[in-house]
């Protein structure tokens, strides 16, 4: 039980911390936020309000994912071979989600 309670509190951390980010990110367009972003490269952001969204929304997949992980495994996760195959499939998709953004945000930069 108490492996359960730690589990809810990192990863609902995570998603609290994640979905914060994308507030300040696509809300408030504070791009320091953004991890490479300074002054000196801004100039070669070509849409900074579409890069700002599209971390956002990066931001929010894996917040929403974040707080969903404990329930899932929380349900589904009865033995060690499935409750690996949750973490797994977590793991997965955060390095998809990665890999996408790391690729489509080539198209907002000169």
């Amino acid at each position: 039980m108490t492996a359960r309670i730690i589990e809810i509190f990192i990863m609902e951390g995570i998603a609290l911390l994640m979905i914060w980010l994308g507030y300040m990110i696509g809300v408030k367009k504070r791009m320091e936020f953004i991890a490479g972003y300074n002054e000196k490269t801004a100039d070669r952001v070509i849409n900074k309000d579409g890069l700002a969204r599209l971390i956002a929304r990066v931001c929010y997949l894996v917040g929403i994912a974040s707080a969903l992980m404990p329930v899932a495994t929380a349900l589904f996760g009865t033995t060690n071979a499935v409750l690996m195959q949750w973490i797994g499939g977590y793991g997965g998709f955060i390095v998809g989600v990665v890999v996408l953004t790391l690729l489509q945000a080539q198209e907002f930069k000169k």
